[in-house]
């Protein structure tokens, strides 16, 4: 038994196989050491058992049911967490394990379980390699996919083939359009052009000269266009005889590539051109130092001819100051590496050198470059470098001269500035006017150079009348804020002396302004070199000019800064409105002058108080409310009023912004009084309820807000059937799309006016009315009031009217007929009479006399023909230019010139308008004399518009003016333009002639303001 025990502890011991015991109680007897290896555990302690259970953490189901004797395996993820890494012998290399757990119950002689055993079988290793085997096969499908490659099979014997969607998807097709597939399929498809060398292609790897079959050919694309295909492919099977089974291959859609082949072909022959014309310097070198290609930019910078620079290394052009670094770039390059923004200097063949800024590229023992002369860029380097020295000493000054403006601090800004500029002496003349008004110039401040006579004693320099004195030049030019600078001896003779006095060879002067006032100038001299003075040099002269001017007026600044602050007192006390600035918390910080005259409170009982103390007690509460929202920025109105210390209430609106006062944020209120307002609201209450109108105010919903009494007696509605409701709720409009066609007309035009609607009230009587509708505003709330005119009865009297117009009309009809039938028996009178009477009786003369008075009444009855529809048809839009270029057609108007200049003008008129134009027109030819030009025109004027007819006639007598317009006067029936008036009456306008004699007619028409409308 003891051997038996020994045997057992070997087999445990040196079992592959982790294993745990556990006893009845399921705590761990035993651990072997593969077990401990699988966990990399060193040894068994008390903490590593628990960690080992911890880890396995055996469901409490699977324990039962081992103890009732069975054998469970199950798989299970373990994770080594490292934290726990006291536990671990070694570094864990693989955090995650892969296991089948097998739970072993051991079974005594007599049945009973006094323990059981956990085998752990570890799979990780098979585990990970099936996930990268998972992981492997989708790449190849992702592969095969994002390839977009088709893949083809074919038995050879048989002739059938297999292809996958992309095969077919490459010439338009899908796979269900082409099955079923054969050889016959791709042969069909393939260029026939291409076919035949594809075939030998395969043909040469079907007798083991190739190892590949592989070509590119033409196939066609379903749309009719063509691709281009690359097919590779192999044999997979061969038989016994050594003749081929079964091939498969792929095909590429290079059509893209193809087509990117054309286009590389054009930019090359593009990048050829580019070459040639580019004002860049490119060129191909190898590493060994020359020149394998230049273009002509090469030529055109240095000067040697492209077989010069290619017979010769190019190392031989270069600085010998920049050998050594070119030497560095070459081998940079040779190393394959791009160089970029490389410069070194080439010798020109002049001698000069030009500074070449390089980007070159290596591809093997080839270099290929771009170079652009860089030397202007060089030089303006260089003077920027000058420039900074300069701007660091404008930058000393402004931190000095902004917090002293001694003489010492002047004095060190000179010596800085100077410096920079490297100059001998620099100096401030400051400017002022004598008694006399003279401009006069000082000698003020100066620093020098080592071994520079200073000026300041010079006092030919105090008290300069420098415009007498030969400098009129300087002073035009430094008070116009222009510069001065040059060489002395260019500048005139009679400034020369003063400055030779002072040995200056050159300088450069710039003025100082502060506040737009000329306050003098600042000057540089060399009295070493003729200087040249470059424009960045004096624009950063310029800027400390700048910035001595501004410190200069700092002073005057403060001044006037204090100086504003009084006008914003006076302002601020001056404004009628109640101003308020609040603190954060709601603190009064100030107050204008108006609260304290109009709430009768002192300056120091408000300041520091609530805002509140300002309002009623009453509406405390709500006024806390509004001011948290306005300190919040939720809320910019309050409608709460204001009161007085003695109680009294004042209606205010007040506007809430927010700012900062005093450095700090702050609230800042201004209080409108509305007591005006609130009677202008009451007045129009009283008006509102006391229209005869139906008014009514209502949402931009529909709803109905307010409507007067008129509207209520008229539709028969209370007003609590009808506040709150919708017009359709009330069924009032006729037409259901009638109020959404309001507002839109008043969004598109601002207002209606004049429109008619049809409205029915609550017996479902029909009512005309004619409708005014405006937006307005109620509390910034958008409302709509409309205002509804009843003109049922006048409408029904109109047409009452219009037909007893249209009996009398009939009635005219017929008595004009009858009266036209007895003149011309009058005329059959008068012609018989005229036969049968002798030439010479005395009774032929009352015979004329009787053809004259029947001719005048028979053009009278005539022409009550043309007026008997006058007032008839009610009035019309009518274009003016339309109706005269019609009216233009009589023959009588053919030898006269009409012009029309009225454009798309309208008016509204009677229908009988075209007879108003004839009768104008008409009348310019009977009286006018030799008129040959007739125009009509219209403008526009501060009451309406004016349409004008005016002829080149002889014109009215001014004693005939108005009298033309008179009924009967004039040669012929007296009534055309008496009747011309009338029918321009009827819709409001006038006539009246205003020609000079002699020189025309002209006929002014006066046009009502919404009497005619033009086209935009």
């Amino acid at each position: 038994m003891q051997e038996n025990d020994t045997i057992f502890k070997q087999l445990y011991e040196k079992c592959e196989l982790a294993t745990i015991i556990y006893n009845d109680h399921d705590h761990i007897l035993d651990i072997n050491p593969a077990a401990l290896a699988l966990f990399n555990i060193a040894s068994v302690t008390k903490s590593t058992e628990q960690f080992i259970s911890g880890l396995l953490n055996i469901p409490d189901d699977i324990v039962n049911r081992v103890k009732s004797g069975e054998t469970i395996t199950y798989s299970k993820k373990i994770v080594l967490d490292e934290s726990d890494s006291h536990a671990f012998s070694q570094n864990i290399t693989n955090p995650v394990l892969f296991v089948d757990i097998s739970c072993i119950p051991f079974i005594q002689t007599g049945g009973q379980i006094s323990a059981y055993y956990v085998q752990v079988t570890d799979h990780t290793a098979r585990h990970l390699a099936q996930e990268e085997l998972r992981k492997t096969h989708e790449q190849f499908i992702l592969a095969i996919d994002s390839s977009r490659i088709g893949i083809w099979e074919w038995d050879i014997q048989t002739g059938a083939t297999i292809f996958n969607d992309r095969w077919a998807e490459i010439v338009g097709y899908t796979l269900e359009e082409l099955t079923p597939t054969t050889i016959h399929t791709w042969e069909m498809l393939t260029h026939p052009d291409d076919l035949t060398v594809a075939q030998e292609a395969i043909q040469k790897h079907f007798s083991g000269k190739t190892d590949y079959y592989e070509t590119v050919f033409r196939m066609k694309h379903k749309d009719g266009s063509i691709v281009h295909v690359h097919d590779r492919g192999k044999v997979t099977e061969w038989d016994a005889n050594g003749n081929p089974i079964k091939m498969a291959g792929t095909h590429s859609d290079i059509t893209y590539q193809k087509n990117l082949l054309y286009e590389l072909k054009e930019k090359t022959e593009e990048l050829e051109q580019f070459f040639h014309v580019t004002v860049e310097m490119l060129c191909i070198a190898n590493t060994d130092g020359y020149f394998l290609r230049l273009n002509p930019a090469w030529e055109h910078v240095l000067g040697w001819s492209k077989d010069e620079l290619l017979a010769k290394k190019f190392l031989d052009y270069v600085h010998p100051e920049d050998l050594e670094s070119t030497y560095q770039a070459i081998s940079q390059l040779a190393q394959q590496n791009t160089v970029i923004n490389f410069v070194n200097r080439y010798q020109c063949r002049d001698g000069t050198y030009r500074w070449i800024e390089w980007r070159s590229a290596p591809v093997g023992n080839l270099i290929y470059g771009a170079a652009q002369d860089i030397t202007d860029r060089k030089i303006t380097e260089t003077r920027l470098v000058r420039k900074k020295n300069i701007l660091d000493a404008i930058s000393y000054a402004a931190m000095n001269l902004m917090s002293s403006l001694r003489d010492d601090t002047i004095e060190n800004v000179l010596s800085k500035i100077g410096q920079a500029v490297e100059v001998s002496r620099s100096y401030i003349f400051t400017h002022s006017y004598g008694p006399d008004g003279a401009s006069l110039i000082h000698y003020q401040y100066e620093w020098t150079d080592e071994g520079i006579t200073t000026q300041k004693n010079n006092s030919a320099l105090q008290n300069l009348d420098w415009r007498n004195q030969g400098y009129e030049r300087w002073a035009m030019a430094l008070m116009n804020g222009e510069t001065i600078s040059g060489t002395v001896m260019d500048f005139p003779p009679e400034e020369q002396q003063l400055l030779v006095e002072q040995e200056i060879k050159s300088l450069a002067v710039v003025p100082i302004f502060s506040h737009d006032d000329f306050h003098g100038f600042i000057g540089f001299d060399d009295c070493v070199h003729d200087h040249e003075w470059s424009q960045v040099e004096l624009e950063t002269l310029e800027a400390a000019a700048g910035l001595l001017g501004a410190s200069f007026g700092r002073k005057k600044a403060d001044e006037e800064v204090e100086i504003r602050d009084n006008n914003l007192q006076t302002f601020f006390n001056t404004i009628d409105d109640f101003l308020f600035v609040l603190t954060p918390e709601g603190l009064i910080a100030q107050v204008n002058d108006t609260v304290i005259r109009r709430l009768k409170y002192t300056q120091e009982e408000l300041i520091g108080q609530s805002i509140l103390m300002v309002h009623p007690s009453s509406r405390h509460h709500d006024a806390r409310h509004l001011i948290e929202e306005m300190l919040a920025g939720t809320c910019d109105f309050c409608p709460i009023p204001l009161i007085t210390k003695d109680g009294m209430l004042i209606p205010v609106e007040t506007r809430v912004v927010s700012g900062i006062w005093n450095g700090h944020p702050a609230l800042f209120g201004v209080s409108k009084d509305i007591s005006e307002l609130t009677l202008s609201e009451e007045k129009f209450s009283k008006a509102f309820e006391a229209s005869g109108s139906l008014m009514a105010i209502s949402t931009v919903e529909g709803r109905y807000i307010d409507v007067n009494k008129t509207f209520l007696d008229t539709l028969g509605y209370t007003r609590e059937e009808t506040i709150g409701k919708l017009s359709s709720d009330l069924d009032i409009f006729v037409r259901s799309d009638e109020r959404s066609n309001i507002w839109d007309e008043i969004r598109e035009m601002g207002s209606i006016r004049n429109k008619h609607v049809m409205i029915k009230t609550k017996t479902n009587m029909l009512l005309t009315g004619i409708l005014a509708a405006d937006i307005i505003y109620i509390q910034e709330t958008e409302a709509l009031l409309t205002v509804v005119n009843d003109v049922t009865e006048i409408i029904r009297l109109s047409d009452a009217l219009l037909q007893a117009n249209k009996k009398l009309n009939l009635l005219s009809s017929v008595t004009r007929h009858d009266l036209l039938n007895q003149v011309q028996a009058l005329f059959f009178v008068e012609e018989f009479l005229d036969k049968e009477m002798a030439q010479d009786s005395p009774a032929r003369e009352r015979l004329e006399l009787l053809r004259k008075v029947v001719d005048t009444i028979h053009r009278q009855i005539l022409f009550t023909k043309d007026y008997q529809d006058l007032g008839i048809a009610a009035p019309t839009w009518s274009h003016v230019e339309s109706v005269i270029k019609k009216e233009k057609e009589n023959k009588i108007f053919s030898n006269v010139l009409i012009e029309v200049s009225t454009g798309t003008l309208e008016i509204f008129t009677d229908p009988m308008f075209s007879k108003v134009c004839y009768n104008l027109l008409e009348n310019a030819l009977r009286h006018g004399g030799t008129v040959t030009k007739i125009t009509i025109s219209f403008t526009e004027t501060e009451y309406g518009g004016c349409l004008v007819f005016e002829d080149d006639g002889c014109g009215v007598p001014v004693a005939d003016k108005k009298k033309i317009f008179n009924r009967g006067f004039g040669k012929n029936t007296g009534l055309g333009l008496f009747l011309t008036a009338e029918i321009l009456s009827i819709t409001g306008m006038t006539i009246q002639e205003t020609g000079e004699e002699g020189k025309g007619a002209r006929f002014e028409i006066s046009v009502p303001q919404n009497g005619y409308r033009m086209d935009s």
